[in-house]
C-alpha cells in the first residue's frame, strides 16, 4: 500500500499531518521531498541578481542568436535582401 502524506520532522521524528492508516510498530520506507518556500526561492533569485552584470554585450548576444537561427534553421540560408 502506497500512501503519501505530510509531515513535519521535529527533534529527529517525523510527526505526520494526518491519521496513517498503519498498525502499529509497521515497518516503512519514506522517501522525503522536502518542500520550499516562495521566499526562499526569492532570496536565491534575488542573491543571484547582476551576476552577469558586464560579463556579456547583450545587444551582440542578441544579434549573434539571430544569426544562429538564420543559418542553422534552414538547409539553405536566406540570400541578403539588401
Amino acid at each position: 500500500m502506497v500512501q503519501q502524506l505530510k509531515a513535519t520532522y521535529a527533534s529527529g521524528v517525523f510527526k505526520p499531518a494526518t491519521p496513517v492508516d498503519l498498525d502499529e510498530g509497521a515497518t516503512v520506507t519514506i522517501s522525503v521531498t522536502e518542500e520550499t518556500h516562495p521566499k526562499t526561492e526569492f532570496k536565491n533569485l534575488e542573491a543571484s541578481a547582476g551576476g552577469w552584470k558586464d560579463l556579456l554585450d547583450c545587444d551582440q548576444l542578441i544579434e549573434d542568436i539571430y544569426k544562429s537561427r538564420i543559418t542553422n534553421s534552414r538547409s539553405q540560408p536566406l540570400p541578403d535582401l539588401e
